[in-house]
């Protein structure tokens, strides 16, 4: 299938798609006051329907299988004419012939004319290239602002309230979720959203944790988990497709935005039907701060928030003052003018070698992962199984813990996985590296220990010598991993550290004015605070770097906790941790500022020692 085809297919699901757009409205419109939110959102779903499945199925009953698409019609038309032009002029064709034969040149009076005329076709390829190139750039400025939003994100930290972790915990029993979802306290975000398919979260600002009542938070928590539970933001993704792919139809746009407005009523009244009437009022009170409090809301693919600005707040307000339970009798009879509109509105008939085609490609990377598995297991002990432990998704599967990373860097990936013997306790596990040699695999490590899943794997020339040690570590607690130093020897890793390195977090530094790198260990305190230290590698075991290492404090350290001094101002240990790094990274003068503020806090953690400690150093 060419490019002309894609588009030719997407042009006529697109024409019928505004055909049934326009019929949806017209149904809204008619039973405006008898539909209630739900059936208002849901009805929307038979144009996603038929957008998303451009070559769908025939029907007897179709009234569209008797449209013929308008392109056919007139290449169908431009080829007969081209026919009948070609017979009238056969004689032109033949002195055409023998003038280029013979090398003479015919005037503009003779009966020869050379100019061909650009056809249907002509014209109609170059839509599609056009199509296909706007789509391409809408796919890759979303693709783009995803991307930044979600890095933004990840450098947020977790909501560490416990007033605001325990509504959002009832909002979870109310409406019967059991998913783990982390609130992210981020600066970035000007209305409270749930972002994410995968690892679904709550956005929500310091500022709004502070200024919020515990019942609007209650409201907001209900609201962004109602669009979890109804599995929106996956919606809302469809819908963007949708759009990418008909970028050209305005009517299939405003139908998408209409869609969305009657999303957020479902949601609202999806939550209405979990609270009490009295509740009712201050839910709707709720929307009306937040869209007072809240402007230039700025567009976030793939998220949800409870205001997505003012256009619809009336429609919400409305339809939550009138909240109640519509007739079934009435939603019978949409569900069969539904009907009706589907057998009429879904046609033509599927791609099925388009679809065997993706079909093969999925089962051909599926294959792909279920070998590393099959290689793995093919040098496992009897009794003995990989290691898949839960995440935030649930369990994971075997694939999922299969890593491969380079670690001789001979350009061949090597395999590292996590096993466990049958009878081994919870607190033992085996590390497995493999490592291709010519056409086959070899065990490079097997080696059991204390720990629950494998943590790191890494490379690093930690000795100068010119050649990358590999690190590999264990998890064995829910903030602290174990890590030791290996070296290759003839395809075998073998280990040389004397005793294994205790960490929370860790980093690969470099050593200023040195062709090595040492490590940076942050040791968990409280809170989201860490101890950090820089250590080298001294052929056995892991010290203390003499060398000061100023740009890694600067660039990694000190943003950290500027951050969470912006977050918690009245948390004296996230001051103290701030003036240590800004006095490692140089910078005395805020340290000394920084310790200042961590005194007059006097929250007693750090003792007031420690304060002065940094503040005389500083003064030097």
């Amino acid at each position: 299938m060419n490019l002309s085809s894609i588009f030719k297919m997407i042009i006529l699901s697109s024409v019928i798609g505004s055909v049934i757009a326009i019929i949806i409205l017209m149904i809204k419109g008619m039973f405006k006051k008898r539909l209630n939110a739900f059936w208002q959102y849901y009805i929307w779903f038979l144009l996603i329907i038929r957008l998303i499945i451009p070559a769908g199925f025939e029907t007897p009953l179709s009234k569209f299988n008797n449209i013929e698409f308008a392109a056919e019609k007139i290449q169908s038309h431009s080829n007969s004419s081209k026919t009948t032009n070609d017979l009238e002029s056969v004689s032109e064709i033949n002195l055409q012939n023998i003038s280029e034969v013979s090398g003479l040149k015919l005037n503009e009076e003779g009966s020869l004319k050379q100019t061909v005329p650009k056809d249907f076709n002509y014209y109609f390829n170059i839509a599609s290239i056009i199509w296909v190139s706007g789509a391409v750039f809408a796919f890759l400025i979303i693709l783009f602002i995803n991307c930044i939003f979600i890095f933004k994100v990840y450098k947020q930290p977790f909501c560490e309230d416990e007033d605001t972790l325990k509504v959002l915990e009832e909002c979870k029993s109310i409406i019967n979720i059991s998913r783990d979802i982390p609130i992210i306290c981020d600066r970035y975000v000007k209305v409270p959203s749930l972002f994410g398919n995968v690892k679904p979260k709550i956005l929500i600002s310091s500022d709004f944790i502070l200024r919020l009542s515990v019942e609007q938070k209650r409201y907001i928590f209900l609201h962004e988990l109602s669009h979890f539970k109804r599995k929106d933001i996956f919606i809302s993704w469809i819908m963007l497709f949708c759009g990418i792919l008909n970028w050209f139809n305005p009517i299939i746009w405003f139908s998408l935005h209409r869609m969305w407005e009657d999303c957020e009523l479902a949601c609202d009244d999806y939550v209405l039907s979990h609270l009490k009437e009295k509740e009712q009022g201050e839910y709707g009170k709720t929307i009306i701060n937040m869209a007072k409090l809240v402007s230039d809301i700025k567009y976030i693919p793939g998220a949800t928030g409870i205001i997505k600005g003012n256009s619809n707040i009336k429609r919400r307000i409305i339809m939550i003052k009138k909240f109640k339970k519509s007739p079934y009798k009435w939603s019978i009879a949409v569900i069969c003018i539904l009907i009706a509109l589907c057998i009429t509105g879904i046609t033509n008939a599927p791609i099925k070698a388009a679809v065997l085609k993706n079909e093969g490609e999925l089962l051909q990377k599926e294959q792909s992962n279920i070998d590393y598995v099959n290689i793995v297991k093919g040098f496992l002990p009897a009794n003995s199984q990989i290691i898949t432990p839960s995440n935030a998704n649930g369990k994971t599967t075997e694939e999922d813990n299969i890593l491969l990373k380079d670690l001789d860097n001979d350009g061949e990936n090597e395999i590292i996985t996590a096993y466990k013997l049958s009878g081994q306790s919870e607190e033992q596990m085996n590390i497995l590296v493999l490592k291709k040699a010519g056409e086959n695999w070899v065990k490079s490590l097997d080696e059991s220990g204390q720990g629950f899943k494998l943590d790191l794997a890494l490379t690093a020339d930690i000795n100068g010598d010119g050649r990358e040690e590999v690190l590999l570590s264990r998890r064995i607690g829910g903030t602290v991993g174990e890590i030791f130093v290996y070296q290759w020897n003839n395809n075998v890793l073998s280990k040389v550290s004397d005793e294994g390195l205790y960490y929370s977090k860790l980093d690969i530094v470099n050593v200023p004015g040195k062709d090595i790198k040492d490590i940076a260990v942050w040791q968990h305190d409280t809170g989201d605070a860490y101890m950090i230290d820089i250590l080298k590698w001294n052929g056995k075991t892991f010290v203390p770097e003499k060398v000061d290492c100023p740009d890694y404090f600067k660039q990694s350290v000190v943003p950290y906790y500027e951050q969470k001094v912006k977050e918690m101002p009245g948390a004296g240990f996230y001051w103290y941790y701030l003036a240590e790094a800004q006095l490692k990274s140089g910078d005395k003068k805020g340290a000394l500022k920084s310790a200042e503020k961590g005194l007059k806090l006097d929250t007693g953690y750090p003792p007031k020692e420690y304060f002065n400690e940094i503040k005389e150093k500083a003064s030097k």
